[in-house]
């Protein structure tokens, strides 16, 4: 019987070929179910420690020296201005850290939207975010990115949130509706508003969601040490883009 024409020949695809995506599949569904687990015991066990009083005093003991640091550090410190720093655009990436963190710098690390570790955020060179940098220095690495950073990160990390919901930057016809108003309407549009920090960048950085980045080979330090001292906090200047090609 001759073949209808208009018809497709489906390709040829061996047995041997789809055993091994069902094999991967089935593997991966059990990865994750294997790491929810593993993630739940690990917060049912912290739930169920005791801790000693020493342990206590120890976590207010380092709260109060960070919180008595930070206001040294802003009471003795010159910060330039604004317009002295040399770039417009600055990009702060919060590094692990100690878990007790005076309730007085997270504030501040939730104001710069740098809650979790590993996550990064694209800022204005305002005194405002200066400011605020150099009292969570401890806990924070920054500095300024260039334009082939700046498009790399938003084209593979980046996701924006509208109506409540995050989605990936796979849509332009989101990213209009998100921001329109402002005369952004593309993906390209959002990367020349970051880049340039355009007169509607408060909304586009808004619209970002903190960009998730990958842990690098060689761990950060978790000792609070500046980077211009062998350490990894602190302000990096355009070191920072190294830092961010291991981290993308």
């Amino acid at each position: 019987m001759a073949e209808e024409e208009g018809t497709q020949q489906l390709d040829f695809v061996k047995e041997t070929v789809l055993k091994k995506r069902k094999v991967n599949e089935d593997w991966a569904i059990k990865n994750r179910e294997r790491k929810a687990a593993k993630k739940q015991r690990r917060r049912n066990d912290a739930k169920g420690a005791i801790k000693r009083p020493e342990d206590f005093v120890r976590e207010f003991r380092n709260k109060e020296l960070d919180l008595n640091r930070m206001r040294t550090r802003l009471r003795v410190r010159k910060l330039r201005p604004a317009e002295a720093v040399g770039a417009n655009l600055i990009f702060a990436i919060r590094i692990p850290g100690t878990v007790d963190v005076h309730p007085d710098i997270r504030k501040i690390l939730a104001k710069l939207r740098l809650t979790q570790v590993l996550t990064g955020v694209f800022l204005r060179a305002t005194e405002a975010n200066l400011k605020r940098l150099a009292a969570v220095e401890l806990f924070v690495t920054y500095g300024f990115p260039n334009l082939k950073n700046v498009k790399e990160l938003i084209y593979k990390k980046g996701r924006g949130f509208f109506d409540r919901e995050p989605f990936p930057l796979t849509s332009n016809d989101l990213i209009e509706k998100a921001l329109g108003e402002h005369g952004v309407i593309c993906l390209e549009d959002v990367v020349h508003e970051i880049s340039t920090v355009g007169p509607h960048f408060r909304e586009t950085s808004s619209f970002l969601m903190p960009f998730k980045l990958k842990c690098p080979e060689r761990r950060l330090q978790m000792k609070k040490k500046p980077f211009k001292a062998g350490g990894d906090t602190g302000n990096r200047g355009d070191k920072i883009n190294e830092l961010i090609e291991k981290l993308n």
